[in-house]
């Protein structure tokens, strides 16, 4: 007999019955999510990142790994033009639209991304995005653990000015990864 479960964030889990010897919160659950299921909710970008227009952006996460370092998400954009600061770990691949980003370092590298398009952004890059139009990506987002000592020193750097606060993945906060994780702890 199979169990599904079925999360407001777009997951479908399931797994098949368990030998009787073991308890089956042991066994790793498959996480499978689909943009059809459901509709993307809003994820505003933080408004004082906001250069020109007014960028409307959503977004769904898809699947959490059990130990919440790695998800996925689908975001989408309209047009605009805004700051970015990473706050882990990014992979994007472009699924419709165009996004032109620069890097905000001494290179200032400019990146024109379209769909099929792949690209890494690594925890604290600060970045400029011009939306033309409409982008959606679809993110792979991890998270590495950091000592206290290390969040401590962050946080210092942070109030004396030293370091842009950032802005958590796709999403500007984690309010949907937060709350996924939470579905999925109480499943």
């Amino acid at each position: 007999m199979e169990k599904a479960l079925h999360s407001p964030f777009g997951f479908n889990d399931s797994t098949a019955a368990h030998p009787a010897n073991r308890k089956p919160s042991t066994f790793p659950l498959i996480q499978t999510g689909s943009i059809h299921q459901q509709d993307l909710q809003l994820a505003p970008i933080n408004p004082d990142w906001i250069l020109e227009g007014n960028p409307i952006a959503r977004a769904t996460t898809l699947a959490i790994a059990a130990d919440n370092t790695l998800s996925c998400a689908v975001w989408e954009c309209q047009a605009g033009k805004f700051k970015w600061v990473f706050g882990l770990d990014e992979i994007v691949q472009i699924l419709e639209g165009e996004v032109v980003i620069e890097e905000q370092n001494p290179g200032r590298k400019v990146h024109t991304l379209r769909a099929g398009d792949t690209a890494l952004f690594q925890d604290g890059m600060t970045t400029l995005w011009t939306v033309p139009k409409y982008v959606k990506k679809f993110a792979i987002h991890r998270t590495i653990p950091r000592s206290f000592v290390w969040r401590l020193k962050r946080k210092m750097r942070h109030l004396l000015g030293l370091v842009t606060k950032a802005g958590l993945g796709c999403y500007g906060a984690m309010v949907h990864f937060e709350t996924a994780v939470e579905t999925l702890s109480m499943a």
